[in-house]
């Protein structure tokens, strides 16, 4: 902590925080160099693996084998298929709480919750390419 005069002559105190930059043990640093020469197809497979990663960095992760897992884009026509199956099942089942307690499903009832869960299933298990 410093004590600052300003042009007033008032005395605060500096508050702000040191920083301490943390040097890196030498075995942490990266000091060797590799290079390596692609053809067009082995540079194309290579940018379409690496995704953000720069290519250097992908080799290092690769060679240490932790390239990280690739997260494929959102399938917008099974997320739709999905949510649309939810809503149906949340109106069936705010349906179903409505009846009395002791009241037994109706055939039409049972069925409805049969067709939705039969929908729900194909929908989970349905190639990327099809989704109903």
């Amino acid at each position: 902590m410093f004590l600052i005069e300003n042009t007033k002559g008032v005395r605060m105190k500096n508050t702000f925080n040191k920083i301490y930059k943390k040097e890196s043990p030498e075995s942490l640093l990266r000091t060797h160099c590799i290079s390596v020469r692609l053809n067009h197809e082995e540079l194309q497979l290579l940018n379409a693996r690496r995704g953000d990663k720069s290519k250097g960095e992908w080799f290092r992760l690769a060679f240490l084998d932790k390239i990280p897992v690739a997260v494929p884009p959102i399938n917008i026509e099974a997320w739709k298929s999905l949510s649309e199956i939810s809503q149906k099942l949340n109106k069936l089942l705010i349906h179903l709480e409505s009846k009395s307690t002791g009241g037994q499903l109706t055939k039409t009832e049972i069925f409805a919750v049969k067709r939705q869960i039969s929908e729900l299933r194909s929908c989970l298990t349905a190639s990327s390419t099809s989704v109903r």
